[in-house]
């Protein structure tokens, strides 16, 4: 009995997943070549002198780019800022300071576009 719940409840997500990834295979697509090209472009110091495409920069591109590209919701920027804050606790916990630091950064790039993202959708939602 517990192992066909088990399994329905997970073929289920399972089926989720699968129509979604194909739902937004080509944002998926675009999405990595987006961030492959900006650390492509960070490596070869492009724009150094006028604007310094840093990893900061690389990632809060990549979550922007994920609400537009794949319709990310703000519930998956938050889930996302959650993992990063996670990480940067791990990387403490180590002792890698610097790294922890800056995956804090990332952190609150992520609560950032999180908390405007919730603030459209509930200016949409009252729209309509």
């Amino acid at each position: 009995m517990m192992k066909v719940r088990f399994n329905s409840y997970y073929g289920n997500i399972l089926n989720r997943m699968d129509t979604w990834s194909k739902d937004h295979l080509i944002g998926l697509f675009v999405l990595n070549l987006l961030i492959i090209l900006l650390l492509l472009l960070r490596s070869g110091g492009y724009f150094a002198p006028y604007f310094v495409i840093s990893i900061n920069t690389v990632v809060f591109m990549a979550l922007v780019g994920a609400i537009i590209l794949i319709e990310a919701r703000s519930r998956a920027i938050f889930l996302i800022a959650l993992l990063f804050w996670v990480f940067a606790l791990f990387l403490r916990i180590l002792g890698i300071e610097v790294w922890a630091e800056r995956t804090s950064i990332y952190t609150y790039q992520a609560l950032f576009l999180g908390v405007v993202l919730i603030i459209l959708e509930n200016i949409v939602q009252k729209n309509d």
